[in-house]
């Protein structure tokens, strides 16, 4: 009962926080305003829709209160001759609706769930068919102060040379909503219906389309991380944004077979399925890493597949490595990238801005390809290729792993410097307020400081200037790669009439050396006290 009050809970959230950034009609748009558009197009915003739902069919409550699809359920099988034995015995009893071979599974549909009890045997395992949406707009969560990365993403990723053949080589499947024809994709990219696209192409749900560009966008406007890769297009929603758990499961089939080493899925859902968590262990057992979105819903409670065990969980940051409020946190979250006000490509030939952990998650994605192809021909293993981009990580948050960036950030640069030796980098990784106590009545400002180089900084000082008083701290020894937390208690607070806070933090490394990027040793951060305006 426990458990089925916590589904409940979550599927009532996840109701409400959809409802919350949609009107009754349609969800608001993606893009706030199209950043780039050719004149002849007179197109009004994108925008994702809400589908009409089919009314229940009876007996299915079990499916209503859990929020699943009413009168159908996955069934997995312990082989494939338990599968057949099942089809034998049913008959025509119930509605075979789809079939998942390689995962021994079906899809089954019943005008009464008695119908479908009354044939099982103990040899499948049976399953909900969930929701699957594209994740609602983040729109109005965006804390004040958020600043948007434009079209900033490769120099946000330490990338300062050509990157135009980075990914060549590496497969990559996108399960979306399809992608349509845009000039800033280089080549064709190879298309897999499973929901079959609207006749007229300006209809198509631009979402796919924007995500993809992330990967493999060739212009200025709207860069990609790793534009030389090959990319499947595999749609799995409809142009409401809507899919269910049995179709993300056969995507993500159909991806491995294809050849994917990689595969990018920026949709979401509260419902935890066994049909999936097979197709995630058919792709793990097949070498392919999948890389999901977190969610919007500015919850403690990562979406599925995110949330799987096998999959690499992506939450959302500002320009400045910020966690954005709209970013659901979690023990899952593996890692952060930017996920508001970014350009990329939409239907059209248009450019827009898009937010969501939806765009968080290509960076990520691209950046393991990226990586992946480091070595020219020879390809890196993605495994291996995650493992040294995790190697590298820019903290941020509270020091190591936390449940809203996980354990860090992406720098490319890094990764691929990691050999040079000589590289001198103090940044001052994030600031944040800690609450007050007996000791710290007025709260301290902590500050994460971060060797970025390859080698060891020695006498590096810190200076923090916050409500009119500047202390400065040394940090001895850093190592490269090393992290160190510094604290300043606050002299003032809202009790002195302290409503805004404004924190100046900087680091200097000792010893004449040449710090390699000034950029990062300076922030300056504005926090308002609660209840302030």
């Amino acid at each position: 009962m426990m458990v089925l009050g916590f589904v409940l809970v979550a599927v009532l959230g996840y109701w409400l926080a959809r409802t919350a950034a949609t009107g009754p009609e349609e969800r608001k748009p993606v893009a706030e305003a199209p950043v780039a558009k050719p004149a002849a197009i007179d197109d009004p915003a994108p925008k994702f829709r809400r589908g009409k739902r089919m009314p229940s069919p009876k007996g299915d409550p079990a499916a209503e209160m859990m929020g699943a699809q009413r009168g159908e359920r996955a069934l997995v099988f312990t082989d494939a001759e338990a599968l057949a034995e099942f089809l034998r015995r049913a008959g025509d009893s119930i509605r075979i609706l789809g079939r998942l071979d390689k995962l021994n599974a079906l899809r089954v549909g019943f005008d009464d769930y008695d119908d479908l009890a009354y044939l099982l045997d103990g040899s499948e395992e049976e399953t909900m068919i969930y929701p699957v949406f594209d994740p609602a707009p983040p729109e109005g969560t965006v804390q004040d102060g958020a600043v948007g990365l434009k079209n900033g993403l490769l120099e946000w990723l330490g990338v300062n040379g050509d990157n135009s053949t980075w990914g060549a080589g590496v497969t990559i499947a996108v399960l979306d909503s399809g992608i349509a024809s845009h000039g800033t994709f280089g080549s064709d990219i190879r298309q897999i219906e499973l929901v079959e696209a609207p006749a007229d192409a300006s209809l198509l749900n631009g979402h796919g389309t924007a995500v993809s560009s992330l990967i493999i966008g060739r212009d200025s406007l709207t860069p990609g991380v790793a534009p030389g890769a090959d990319l499947i297009s595999i749609r799995i929603a409809d142009d409401t944004g809507y899919s269910d758990s049995f179709l993300l499961a056969q995507g993500i089939i159909a991806a491995v077979d294809a050849g994917a080493q990689l595969i990018n899925i920026s949709m979401s859902s509260f419902g935890d399925s066994r049909l999936v968590r097979s197709a995630i262990d058919y792709a793990g057992k097949a070498g392919a890493l999948i890389i999901a979105a977190a969610g919007n819903n500015g919850v403690d409670q990562v979406t599925f597949p995110a949330a799987n065990e096998g999959v690499v969980a992506v939450g959302g940051v500002d320009a400045l490595g910020n966690h954005l409020d709209f970013s659901n946190s979690g023990a899952e979250i593996d890692l952060a990238a930017p996920g508001y006000d970014i350009f990329a490509a939409w239907t059209g030939g248009q450019a827009v801005s898009v937010s969501g952990t939806s765009f968080s998650t290509p960076i990520i994605t691209g950046s393991i390809a990226a990586i992946m192809s480091e070595g020219g021909r020879r390809l890196l293993t993605p495994s291996r290729a995650y493992d040294l981009l995790v190697s590298r990580l820019n903290d941020a948050g509270t020091e190591g792993a936390d449940p809203q960036l996980g354990a860090g950030m992406p720098d490319i640069g890094r990764v691929l410097d990691r050999n040079t030796p000589g590289i001198y980098d103090a940044a001052v990784a994030s600031t944040r307020l800690v609450t007050p106590s007996a000791m710290t009545p007025n709260g301290q400002v902590e500050v994460l400081v971060q060797n970025r180089g390859t080698e060891t900084l020695l006498n590096t000082s810190v200076r923090v200037v916050a409500g009119g008083k500047a202390t400065t701290v040394n940090i001895t020894t850093l190592p490269p790669n090393g992290v160190r937390t510094v604290r300043v208690p606050l002299t003032r607070g809202p009790k002195d009439g302290l409503t805004n806070l404004r924190v100046e933090t900087s680091v200097s490394a000792g010893g004449g050396v040449s710090d390699r990027k000034p950029a990062n040793n300076r922030r300056v951060d504005t926090y308002v006290a609660s209840g302030s305006q």
